[in-house]
């Protein structure tokens, strides 16, 4: 008993060590060569022969092969006896390094932050809850770093901790607010990869900490998707890159079917911004812009179908001039049109009737009127 409660200790020592180089050789980083890894192997081999030499070869191979590369966490895990469970110990080193008031140099940040990583994406509900004092404020830290890895793999851990942590565990301490906080700066930052990553740790977070508006009582209090709905549609009025606008209005539907009714409350907002997305040509993409827009407004026609009668004449203008412009360019591009035009023509309940008869009178061309054909019932 005492010998082995003594071979644990000694390698208990290594953990650290260990983690540095296990963290620092997975996909995130590459700078650190097999000859390391080989040489902190013939390190421990030498102080501790009593090692199974198997896992240690294994332990340095360099595994490209997904397969290969689980097969070798797992044999990381039997050596670490499992992080769940003493993940306060081993965590503790790695959390000292990145809070050092030296730790926003790069040189120094490389091994902790792998490290760090691979601990937190090992470490599953509930044990996540336990630990988030340790665990909180080193992804601040990173999250607050300049270089741009710092914050991706901040934003990764966050994503896990929002997935294996409770609701209560979040709200207790003002976690939630601190992190809404914190990833609503970054809803416009210039990096595309950094933008991806916020936006479905903003919406999880939401959907954690949250109730959706459409369940509400009292539907005209505000609530946290209000306040960051207001943030968000600042960001997309501002955008101008295509790219960055598909991915903001992709988010904006999720935004949508969580809220139900309670959009309307930023209806005026969101149709405008919509509408003027779907001024702007994108060729360069197959339309992907403007198609996400068509589906987002349909989306909205079938949650706040009762104020939309307001909004129908710059709906149905914005949408005939696209169907006129893009009948022979974007084939999927008109179909959406068209069937949007017939869903607003149902939600307003006979309201545009006398606009559809005009513009047949007025356009000419045959994009135009195949799409009153069909809304009509015709084709």
């Amino acid at each position: 008993m005492s010998a082995g409660f003594s071979w644990i200790q000694k390698i208990r020592k290594f953990e650290k060590q260990m983690l540095y180089l296990i963290g620092a050789h997975s996909e995130l980083n590459l700078s650190i060569s097999q000859d390391i890894i080989k040489k902190f192997v013939k390190t421990l081999l030498t102080t501790y022969p009593k090692i199974d030499f198997n896992i240690l070869l294994e332990l340095g191979k360099d595994y490209r092969d997904k397969w290969q590369k689980e097969k070798r966490n797992v044999l990381i895990r039997s050596l670490l006896f499992h992080p769940d469970q003493h993940v306060g110990s081993i965590i503790e080193g790695i959390l000292t390094d990145i809070l050092h008031p030296l730790g926003d140099k790069i040189s120094e940040l490389r091994a902790p932050r792998h490290a760090f990583h691979w601990v937190v994406i090992h470490t599953k509900y509930p044990y996540i809850g336990i630990h988030l004092h340790r665990i909180f404020p080193a992804v601040l830290r990173l999250l607050a770093s300049y270089n741009e890895t710092n914050k991706i793999i901040a934003l990764k851990c966050t994503s896990h901790i929002i997935d294996n942590a409770s609701r209560s565990e979040l709200q207790n301490s003002g976690h939630d607010r601190v992190l809404m906080s914190e990833l609503s700066r970054y809803l416009n930052h210039e990096s595309t990869a950094i933008v991806e990553q916020v936006l479905p740790c903003a919406l999880k977070l939401l959907a954690l900490t949250a109730d959706p508006p459409y369940k509400s009582t009292e539907l005209w209090r505000p609530n946290p998707y209000d306040t960051f709905l207001l943030d968000y549609l600042d960001v997309m009025a501002l955008e101008s890159k295509q790219e960055r606008k598909a991915l903001y209005v992709q988010t904006l539907e999720r935004l949508v079917q969580r809220c139900g009714f309670g959009i309307i409350k930023h209806l005026k907002s969101i149709i405008t911004i919509l509408l003027d997305y779907l001024k702007f040509e994108d060729s360069a993409h197959d339309e992907r812009t403007r198609i996400l827009c068509i589906k987002c407004l349909k989306i909205l026609l079938e949650h706040a179908w009762q104020r939309m009668p307001a909004h129908s004449i710059d709906l149905l203008t914005s949408a005939v001039s696209l169907a006129n412009s893009n009948a022979r360019n974007n084939e999927k591009l008109f179909n959406q049109c068209k069937e949007f035009v017939k869903l607003l023509k149902l939600s307003c309940n006979g309201g545009i009737d006398k606009q559809l008869e005009f513009l047949r009178t007025l356009h000419a061309q045959k994009g135009v009127q195949e799409l009153l054909d069909y809304v009509n019932g015709k084709k």
